[in-house]
């Protein structure tokens, strides 16, 4: 069993203590620090390693049996019982073999549909006029019933018009919006983390203030034109973002790029 580093100190900072055990444990078990069938340190190592009670690491520990990661055995231990393999193992890492994943391993709800004015930023980052209205969509999608991602999207006029509530529940909203996958081209996404308001923490069922990824995406026709330009919440709890590029490409820009906004 490999021990975590003992230094290591946890405090609350606007995410609850027992959030904070939970991704710092999951990293372990994910990582292959932990291997299945490896014991986790016990409760009481667990709460003076971290300075913290009892109840917040029973909190945790309940989260990653919950998630099928752990069991545990009253009056032995917590027991690593995820499939690392299957967990690191790497599917298709593409866009569209992404979605492709995404429509087959989940299942989407329809929480709006409607053509509205365009926020102006948006607006011009579709080339849109200001004022101008665009399809807004939000959906979420779920996995074994549990939300997994949340999606709030803006789509121009002169591409949304086979976006239907009908269609969407046959094929993918880029299929709808572009025609097909092979029609889909430059996809320019940025990643933020951020803490959950109210409408993202309801819409993927975690707590107010909880840490989550936003990734703001702009997908282009093959033609170069922006045909949706969307925001996608997700929660750590559930999901991670996974990159993989060609090795002669590690020096370009689709490597992805690291931008500081600091301001005196």
């Amino acid at each position: 069993m490999r021990k975590m580093q003992s230094s290591l100190k946890l405090s609350s900072n606007g995410t609850l203590l027992h959030r904070q055990l939970y991704v710092l444990l999951k990293e372990q078990i994910v990582t292959g620090r932990y291997h299945s069938g490896d014991r986790l340190p016990t409760q009481d190592e667990l709460c003076r390693q971290f300075s913290i009670s009892r109840i917040t690491v029973r909190r945790a520990l309940g989260d990653l049996q919950d998630e099928g990661l752990i069991r545990n055995e009253q009056g032995v231990g917590a027991f690593v019982t995820a499939d690392i393999e299957r967990l690191s193992r790497g599917p298709d890492f593409s866009f569209i073999g992404d979605m492709r994943r995404t429509l087959k391993e989940t299942t989407m709800q329809l929480l709006l549909l409607q053509a509205q004015r365009c926020p102006p930023a948006i607006a011009a980052t579709l080339g849109l006029p200001e004022g101008a209205e665009a399809l807004h969509v939000v959906r979420t999608r779920s996995k074994d019933g549990k939300p997994v991602a949340l999606m709030d999207g803006w789509i121009p006029p002169p591409y949304a018009a086979n976006v239907t509530a009908k269609g969407l529940k046959r094929k993918s909203l880029h299929e709808l919006i572009a025609g097909g996958f092979d029609k889909l081209g430059r996809v320019a996404q940025e990643v933020n983390a951020a803490l959950a308001d109210p409408i993202v923490a309801d819409g993927l069922q975690v707590e107010l203030n909880s840490a989550v990824l936003r990734t703001t995406r702009l997908v282009h026709h093959r033609d170069g034109a922006p045909v949706h330009y969307v925001t996608v919440w997700t929660t750590p709890l559930r999901t991670r973002l996974v990159l993989e590029i060609e090795a002669e490409e590690i020096g370009g820009h689709n490597v992805g790029r690291l931008l500081h906004d600091v301001r005196e």
